[in-house]
């Protein structure tokens, strides 16, 4: 942990010399109902203090504890710390965001999740529309899935955590790949992971950015269903294309998606040139064909695994965040 020196700068304290400070962290879901609401304001506001005491550049919520909660809303107006509100794709923004520069909303797939995968998602998308960066630290709040209230607190170091993001030093988004179109694909995933098609899990590979080159080390495996439809009625932003994605994501090989949105083709097989490094056991062929493709190409790749419902992203041939499917139900974790 970190504490602010006499200068205004952050310097390293040993652990016996850190006090403990005017927060707690709470982790109950055996928590009265009734009692919810206060807990998350008082995390809140505990969050808010210990933000400031290790440097934390913003602070990340659930939209949806603050929604209804007056004293929260004028707490987070009230603060000069960065605030990214989390919300589902189909939430938009309420007036009250605009009465503070330093209030932002972001919005996630709006699929089960547990705690671990809401902090992901909702620094993945920060990251991806330039609210954060990978050198800094943010504190993080959650709490039980579709619920008003949050019970669990956590501090990121961006540029060293590894236990969430393995890469977070590299740049999540290489130049030309829209953070739009990045949060749709990975809407999409979520989807597909959690829901599977036609009650049968599915894998499936996303390549997006850089798709000259990406087309150049690939091959079809089918006649390529967007063949000569014009680039207005394959762009992944428009919802009623969502639906073809999600009918063509049981045909073998991966989506070529450009940077801006344009699908290009589908059923592709990956050849890149040079092998991506040795993953993890547990990841296969797919996995390993998209790693190495954003090794050798400035894409991003997001994957599906079949057989566990994990969700991978890569970039510059590094697994930079997974997103997991507990064996036990549907959630992200």
């Amino acid at each position: 942990m970190e504490s602010a020196s006499n200068n205004g700068m952050c310097e390293l304290e040993t652990p016996a010399a850190i006090a403990p400070g005017p927060y707690r962290v709470v982790w109950n879901d055996a928590v009265e109902t009734n009692d919810r609401p206060a807990v998350s304001r008082a995390l809140a506001r505990h969050a808010l203090n210990l933000a400031d005491e290790v440097c934390a550049h913003a602070l990340l919520m659930p939209a949806r504890a603050v929604a209804e909660d007056e004293d929260l809303k004028r707490l987070m107006l009230a603060s000069q710390k960065q605030i990214i509100l989390v919300a589902g794709e189909n939430t938009p923004a309420p007036a009250w965001c605009s009465q503070s520069p330093h209030v932002a909303w972001i919005n996630v797939p709006e699929v089960p999740m547990t705690r671990g995968a809401q902090v992901k998602v909702g620094v993945l998308v920060a990251l991806a529309q330039g609210l954060l960066s990978p050198t800094q630290r943010v504190v993080c709040l959650s709490g039980v899935d579709a619920s008003r209230s949050m019970d669990a607190c956590l501090v990121l170091n961006l540029e060293t955590e590894t236990e969430l993001f393995s890469a977070a030093d590299t740049v999540l988004l290489c130049s030309g790949v829209s953070p739009v179109v990045f949060e749709r694909v990975l809407l999409l995933a979520s989807q597909l992971a959690t829901e599977g098609r036609e009650g049968r899990p599915v894998g499936a590979t996303f390549i997006i950015g850089d798709s000259d080159a990406v087309l150049a080390e690939s091959r079809p495996l089918v006649l390529n269903p967007f063949h000569g439809y014009p680039e207005s009625e394959r762009n992944i932003l428009d919802p009623k294309v969502e639906e073809t994605i999600k009918e063509f994501s049981a045909i073998d090989g991966a989506f070529i998606i450009r940077g801006d949105g344009v699908v290009l083709a589908a059923g592709m097989q990956l050849v890149p040139t040079h092998s991506g490094p040795q993953l993890a056991n547990g990841l296969g062929t797919r996995h390993a064909t998209a790693c190495a493709m954003t090794a050798t190409c400035q894409a991003v790749a997001i994957v599906i695994s079949q057989s566990t419902g994990t969700i991978s992203i890569f970039r510059a041939g590094t697994l930079v965040t997974d997103i997991r499917r507990p064996l036990t139900g549907g959630r992200l974790a």
